[in-house]
């Protein structure tokens, strides 16, 4: 993917923030490779100063995902950045191609040093310490963290319950699931992020007090698949590369992946212009075993969707954007002696 050297800067330079976007990262970090593009992104955006990023939530329960989400934290040098387990009985343990790779790989100390938490304790704490509609949650992950915090009780931290705490300071969840206008796959396989635990699932799309944007995966996903240019990374050097060399390695699909949840990432610090078109008129409806149709009856206001390009020829463009950002070093350089 080779594109003029002016080109590249324009992408990298399209949005300067005035404020940072405070911003909740909500991953499996487990069966697909995505996660770690988009936390990487997340990073570089933190930082651009485009983002603050307050904490990532893991929603599975790999016993890797938090280590390796450390040691990428630590690589963009935020080591102490709050990392949240799993809430509650429900969720899956998958898989991962990458996980503990680059938690072996790359300095870390989430066992060591950091606090065990659950994923919706920590989600109180944080959000009862913000301003009034402020914070941005991206979940490209299972919904199990987020039903728990719907279903959270007044604490030391808020005298809010749940619903109410997220409806006063949330402004905006940016929901990475799953494919529209519907997902019809007959098998019961829990795959995706809402058929891994459907009854969370539906318990957010129903109950959700604020904006609600739902990001599409499938052939959209799979038209501005990054990976290649990762992968040529030194893998003793970029977390990212071994992640991506790991995953390729170790799935065989290939040498790209599709950017489900770095779309995600995207609309949730930028928006949808210029690239994404948006569907605001109807509402997300979940079967029992989690897959999801859209509906035009009965419009829900807070809900929308973008699962389509306004311009199918700038799928390749925003690739480039998205593996760029991925690829950008740490604001405070490499770690001494590489490159």
């Amino acid at each position: 993917m080779k594109y003029p050297v002016l080109f590249l800067f324009c992408l990298l330079a399209w949005r300067t923030a005035a404020v940072p976007l405070p911003v909740i990262f909500d991953t499996d970090m487990d069966s697909d490779v995505d996660d770690v593009a988009a936390l990487a992104q997340l990073h570089v955006m933190a930082d651009r100063g485009e983002v603050e990023l307050l904490a990532v939530m893991v929603s599975g329960r790999n016993e890797w995902s938090a280590p390796c989400i450390d040691a990428i934290n630590t690589f963009y040098g935020r080591p102490d950045l709050p990392i949240g387990l799993i809430s509650g009985d429900r969720g899956i343990r998958q898989h991962s191609n990458y996980a503990r790779q680059v938690a072996e790989a790359f300095p870390q100390d989430f066992r060591a040093k950091h606090e065990q938490i659950e994923s919706a304790v920590l989600y109180r704490r944080l959000l009862a310490a913000r301003p009034e509609r402020s914070v941005v949650i991206v979940s490209v992950g299972d919904m199990t963290n987020l039903a728990a915090l719907l279903d959270s009780k007044p604490d030391a931290h808020s005298p809010f319950d749940g619903g109410a705490l997220v409806a006063a300071k949330v402004a905006h969840y940016v929901c990475m699931g799953s494919r529209y206008p519907a997902e019809t796959d007959p098998g019961n396989g829990k795959w995706g992020n809402f058929r891994t635990d459907p009854v969370s699932t539906r318990e957010v799309v129903e109950r959700w007090p604020t904006m609600l944007t739902f990001t599409g995966g499938g052939a959209f996903a799979d038209s501005m698949a990054i990976g290649r240019e990762i992968a040529k990374l030194d893998p003793k050097v970029w977390p990212v590369s071994l992640a991506y060399r790991s995953y390729f390695g170790e799935s065989k699909v290939g040498s790209v992946r599709h950017t489900a949840d770095s779309i995600a990432v995207l609309v949730a610090v930028r928006g949808f212009a210029p690239w994404f078109k948006v569907v605001d008129r109807g509402s997300n409806h979940i079967d029992e075993i989690g897959r999801n149709a859209w509906r035009e009856e009965p419009d829900v206001p807070n809900q929308r969707y973008t699962s389509e390009l306004n311009n199918p020829g700038d799928a390749r463009k925003v690739a480039a954007l998205l593996e760029l950002l991925a690829m950008t070093p740490p604001k405070s350089g490499l770690p001494a002696g590489q490159k």
